[in-house]
């Protein structure tokens, strides 16, 4: 089992909460959206409302549909919030 796959993050958005897993899955698409995790980063700290939420939609496990209402949970909630709660994970 991988190191990486240690534990899970609860973010709460809204009324909602998402449970973000450190899976392989999860990696790959954030590395796929962001070009790797250091431009994920990148985003989170340019306080991208868009790629905050793709990194907790990639997170939690959700693709289309699914993950539509996460951009404006992210705006609601305050991307600078969202930001430094996504930080750890």
């Amino acid at each position: 089992m991988s190191k990486t796959l240690y534990g899970t993050f609860d973010i709460k958005l809204d009324d909602e909460t998402y449970n973000l897993k450190p899976t392989l899955a999860a990696v790959r698409a954030i590395e796929s959206y962001f070009g790797g995790l250091r431009g994920a980063s990148q985003a989170i700290n340019a306080l991208s409302i868009d790629g905050c939420a793709v990194i907790i939609a990639a997170g939690a496990g959700l693709t289309g549909k699914d993950a539509e209402p996460i951009a404006e949970q992210v705006w609601q909630a305050g991307v600078v919030d969202v930001g430094v709660e996504l930080n750890k994970y």
